[in-house]
């Protein structure tokens, strides 16, 4: 038993019906499956208007030099910076800021940045934060860098910024020199 094909008008007409049904199926079929339960509907009782965030006051700037970096695994693009400065916290106070950030590079001179560091003022009253961030490589050779400052239970003069979440921008020349403002989140 052979089974043959006109090709003639008749046949296209049908083949193009029946193409046009499998993409329009599998077109719906594939929104189903990717459309969100029913029970995950958007809750009409949510305000999205509420939902906002603002850059706030600045909360320190600080320029300070790498003082140590080190590769951790020799066969990843990953190098561990170490970090000493000074700066000022709100404008009225003097700060040393210490570090280590872990700097992961990427594709086309960008890198993702992660770590911890301290603000000290001159009584020894501290401040502890994790840092994340992303950064690229300009043409001049400066890293710029953007990011989020997530700053710990503090006490003292620091004891406004337990809980605070601050945006970070940064520039770092060749030498590894950086000058980094802190703003609050709101």
């Amino acid at each position: 038993m052979s089974i043959t094909f006109d090709h003639g008008p008749k046949s296209a007409v049908i083949m193009t019906i029946l193409l046009t049904t499998v993409i329009i199926y599998t077109t719906i079929s594939h929104q189903f499956l990717f459309a969100p339960p029913p029970e995950m509907m958007v809750d009409p009782t949510l305000h999205p208007e509420n939902v906002t965030a603002s850059i706030g006051n600045l909360i320190m700037v600080s320029f300070s030099s790498g003082t140590g970096m080190r590769m951790p695994e020799p066969d990843k693009p990953t190098m561990e910076v170490s970090y000493v400065g000074g700066g000022n916290f709100r404008a009225t106070t003097n700060i040393s800021d210490f570090g280590t950030v872990m700097i992961e590079s990427g594709a086309n001179g960008s890198s993702t940045i992660h770590g911890q560091g301290m603000i000290m003022d001159s009584k020894g009253e501290l401040a502890t934060y994790r840092i994340q961030g992303v950064g690229n490589m300009g043409t001049d050779g400066y890293f710029i860098n953007h990011g989020m400052i997530f700053f710990n239970p503090s006490s003292g003069v620091f004891s406004e910024l337990s809980g605070t979440v601050g945006i970070f921008a940064n520039e770092v020349n060749q030498k590894g020199n950086a000058v980094t403002k802190v703003w609050q989140l709101q």
